[in-house]
């Protein structure tokens, strides 16, 4: 089974913080799925990304309007990401 950074294994429902593959950034999220066996691309991660409101509804419906503290309007979706477990670090 794959494991973190820290050396725990990696398990389907954990919480993680660290960087997938394809996002610009490092993000807080669910463990989705894990592929036993491999040591790079072993994990895909779930997550909420600010979205620009303009943008395409790429997320199958899952964009969400809210507000900030000033009134401002923010867009959020859910997304998913692949990655390697041992790039991330168990939060929960």
């Amino acid at each position: 089974m794959p494991h973190y950074k820290d050396g725990s294994p990696a398990q389907v429902g954990d919480l993680v913080k660290g960087k997938p593959y394809n996002t610009p950034r490092e993000v807080v999220g669910e463990i989705v799925s894990i592929t036993p066996g491999t040591e790079s691309c072993n994990c895909q991660v779930a997550f909420v990304e600010r979205m620009h409101p303009e943008a395409p509804d790429f997320y199958g419906g899952a964009l969400t309007l809210v507000r900030s503290a000033g009134g401002d309007r923010i867009f959020l979706g859910a997304k998913t990401d692949y990655g390697e477990t041992k790039a991330f670090e168990k939060i929960s």
